[in-house]
């Protein structure tokens, strides 16, 4: 238990004098204020208390009283961590008005608040971040949220998980929306993951098809060979290849999302950070599979009736097998396809920036094979003029 000792200090004009709390730590001495001020004769100098003859006695002991108590788990906490506590340390935890056990107990009391506001896949994608987090080091305190804690994460996924960096940087960067919440809550000073360089995007795992084994993809749509389920998600895969969605966009759009040739719509990943309006224009294809699947109805999804994620990328496996496409297919090749083959037609790399909602001309970077590719044809051009 550690040693309090209630003190009143200078009296101010009124005849009153504010009450503190003070104790040590080490040698230094450290005041925490009651913020309520008494008459010295309501103020029991002896035994730290308001006397009973104040007439709120019992709510402003009950003040101190409560004071103490946190005061003294934050002594009994860092006792059981084996940490010598600091003065820093003491007030980080005591404005901590939580008074969370940890930095994933926070988590779990913010996600309370963000879980209603966002998609069920931005959910996912949290708690699979904070899951791995939370194999890595578990309890995580708020100073141990450090430079060097986040390095060594970020080496645990990449040695032991075997995560790539797409991988890994999407996971901090979710982790960092929580790090940002608890520093605005000044539970920290600071964001360490700010000062952490990342490792660029990978672009061997970006997946597309060439103009060729598109071109057999849809030799296949218009053979009608495929049925049923199968019929359906080949058809849901042309349309992310002819208007750059993801798949949880393209689930999600309705029917009123379609005027005028376009379809208009707000991107499930950034809805809630940087929430924006995205139009595309559709080609004659998309316009076909939407009449296919809307038929007469005026309202509700486009593609009603879907199965799962999971088992659209198991059906995409067998329709690349049949289309005689060896690249392994799933839904993410639908968009890069979209993004490969427009930019090599446009080599307008702005315009695709805009058209994949991304907010910063680095992600679309990943496509620029394309153009890396064009411009090392344009030089064999000049092979002809031999020296």
């Amino acid at each position: 238990m550690s040693v309090f000792k209630v003190v009143q200090k200078k009296i101010n004009k009124r005849g009153e004098g504010p009450i503190y709390i003070t104790f040590y730590i080490g040698r230094k001495k450290v005041e925490i204020p009651a913020r309520f001020s008494l008459a010295p004769s309501d103020f029991d100098k002896e035994r730290g208390i308001v006397k009973q003859s104040h007439p709120f006695c019992k709510d402003k002991n009950l003040i101190l009283s409560n004071i103490k108590s946190r005061i003294n788990d934050i002594f009994v906490k860092f006792r059981l961590r084996g940490i010598d506590m600091t003065e820093d340390h003491f007030w980080s935890a005591f404005h901590n008005p939580g008074n969370f056990d940890d930095f994933f107990d926070f988590c779990s009391y913010h996600q309370k608040l963000r879980f209603p506001e966002i998609s069920e896949n931005t959910i996912k994608r949290d708690k699979s971040a904070l899951k791995m987090l939370k194999e890595f080091k578990s309890p995580l305190y708020f100073d141990q949220l450090t430079i060097t804690h986040f390095r060594q994460f970020i080496l645990y996924l990449r040695n032991k998980k075997g995560n790539k960096e797409n991988t890994i940087k999407k996971t901090i960067v979710t982790i960092s929306l929580y790090i940002n919440e608890a520093l605005k809550q000044e539970y920290i000073s600071e964001n360490p993951i700010k000062q952490i360089k990342m490792r660029g995007f990978n672009q061997n795992s970006t997946v597309f098809l060439t103009s060729d084994e598109f071109k057999k993809v849809i030799d296949l749509h218009n053979s009608r060979i495929c049925t049923g389920t199968t019929e359906n998600v080949l058809d849901f895969f042309l349309f992310m290849c002819f208007t750059s969605l993801h798949i949880s966009d393209a689930r999600g759009l309705q029917i009123d999302q379609i005027s005028e040739g376009q379809l208009t719509y707000m991107r499930m990943k950034t809805r809630n950070s940087r929430p924006r309006y995205i139009t595309i224009p559709l080609s004659e294809s998309a316009k076909k599979i939407i009449r296919r699947w809307v038929g007469d109805r005026k309202k509700g999804y486009i593609f009603e009736g879907l199965i799962s994620n999971v088992k659209i990328n198991k059906h995409l496996k067998t329709i690349g097998d049949m289309a005689g496409v060896k690249k392994k297919l799933c839904a993410k090749v639908g968009r890069h396809t979209f993004a490969t083959l427009f930019l090599r037609e446009t080599k307008d790399l702005n315009a695709l920036k805009e058209l994949l909602g991304h907010s910063n001309i680095k992600e679309t970077l990943i496509y620029a094979h394309v153009l890396d590719e064009d411009r090392k044809k344009g030089i064999e051009t000049f092979n002809q003029y031999a020296i």
